[in-house]
């Protein structure tokens, strides 16, 4: 049976990141190989920031996404990766023209984001790895209105990331640059996973360190971090579990901050 091997690119996160890809940031690396996943992603914002100055504390934010992406392997070193989030609630208070706290809320599909990975890789003694660059496709499905999750606009992406593990050690780093139409031009996002497999090589966990860094061209940026855990549960069912804390976050323009994400995922492949 055909063991699933996966590798790590940059994410980005959709909204940050949108550096990893489908199946739980790795992929099969089987020629026709392909696969789906399902990331239910919690977001909570604890305040309204401007710079690192809290001008609405206990102003929140809470988003709940569902992101269904896919990817299909052509060969071993070429593939097609999709993702589209699906905006189940997401509800922000704010300060309105009156000074008074008003609610906005949003629901429905975000944009789609397309890729197409290609990896080189490597073994040496007693190590493994992989090298990945990624050109990407931002597709504008989310509507615009006063609170909308997604950007709604064209963008073009370039991922460049590197992975190498031993039997018991993963390091994964890498960057992505997307430049998008008028509203927000270009964003720089950059990240660090460092972690352990639990049972040796190529076997059913890992537990890692994940942390992120994205830039924007305003000004603003946020730095956040924590643990994940993944799990082959079989050769085609595969889970994973993150949290991150937002450890440093700057806002250029009004925004809310200062929060955690929470991804609960489960892929299959085949």
């Amino acid at each position: 049976m055909k063991k699933a091997l996966f590798s790590v690119l940059v994410i980005s996160c959709y909204s940050v990141v949108q550096a990893d890809q489908p199946v739980m940031s790795k992929m099969p690396r089987w020629s026709n190989g392909y696969g789906f996943q399902f990331v239910q992603e919690y977001r909570h914002k604890r305040d309204l920031l401007l710079g690192d100055k809290k001008v609405g504390k206990g102003l929140t934010e809470d988003v709940h996404i569902l992101n269904i992406e896919g990817v299909y392997t052509w060969e071993r070193w070429i593939r097609l990766t999709a993702k589209i989030p699906y905006i189940m609630h997401a509800e922000r208070e704010i300060i309105n023209s009156q000074g008074n706290v008003e609610k906005q809320t949003d629901s429905g599909f975000g944009d789609l984001t397309l890729a197409l990975p290609l990896k080189k890789y490597f073994n040496l003694d007693g190590r493994s790895g992989s090298w990945t660059l990624a050109p990407q496709l931002r597709v504008p499905l989310a509507h615009q209105d006063e609170y909308s999750i997604g950007d709604g606009e064209w963008g073009v992406g370039l991922s460049i990331g590197y992975e190498t593990e031993t039997a018991e050690w993963f390091v994964g780093v890498g960057a992505n640059v997307w430049t998008f139409e008028d509203e927000e031009p270009f964003e720089l996002s950059a990240f660090f996973d460092f972690g352990r497999n639990l049972f040796g090589y190529g076997t059913s966990g890992q537990i890692t360190w994940d942390t992120d860094l994205k830039w924007e061209d305003d000004g603003s940026y946020i730095l956040k971090a924590g643990p994940a855990l993944y799990w082959k549960f079989t050769d085609t069912i595969h889970g994973r579990v993150e949290w991150k804390h937002d450890f440093i976050d700057y806002r250029a323009v009004l925004d809310h901050g200062n929060g955690e994400t929470i991804k609960i995922g489960l892929g299959f492949v085949y």
